[in-house]
């Protein structure tokens, strides 16, 4: 009996296909989706410039980032430049080592339910606009 393929995408191919998305859709240099097992992140897929990327070590302490900590808490987007007068810090410091002076910051909700973190980043400090924040919104809702 042959074997029947499954017609589903793998998550990881709908994934990178979404990090390519939303860079174009939102004029955006960089994407990273991480995932989230208790309070460690761990970058699933990338999109950044040749010769570039997000990644800086094995993943990110969640509690480390107290900014992203909020969004993964309270499913709210949060969208930050380096200009903005309250910067968080934390997000400050990583954003200046990648060389990005804009970020937004959103769960990736896979069926239901928050799966992981998805950030988008600019090299030039623009603030990620309304539409922009709501159409990452509804990009970033697989089911």
């Amino acid at each position: 009996m042959a074997a029947v393929a499954d017609p589903r995408p793998r998550l990881a191919d709908v994934l990178a296909r979404l990090a390519e998305e939303l860079c174009a859709r939102l004029d955006a240099d960089a994407c990273a989706i991480s995932r989230v097992i208790g309070d460690v992140l761990i970058m699933v897929t990338e999109r950044a410039p040749e010769g570039t990327t997000l990644q800086l070590g094995q993943g990110y302490l969640v509690s480390e980032f107290p900014l992203t900590a909020e969004v993964l808490e309270t499913g709210n987007t949060v969208a930050l430049t380096l200009d903005d007068p309250d910067v968080d810090e934390a997000e400050a410091t990583i954003l200046r080592e990648l060389g990005y002076c804009a970020l937004l910051m959103l769960p990736l909700v896979v069926d239901g339910a928050r799966w992981g973190l998805v950030e988008v980043y600019r090299t030039a400090s623009r603030a990620f606009s309304v539409d922009e924040v709501r159409l990452v919104n509804e990009l970033a809702r697989l089911s």
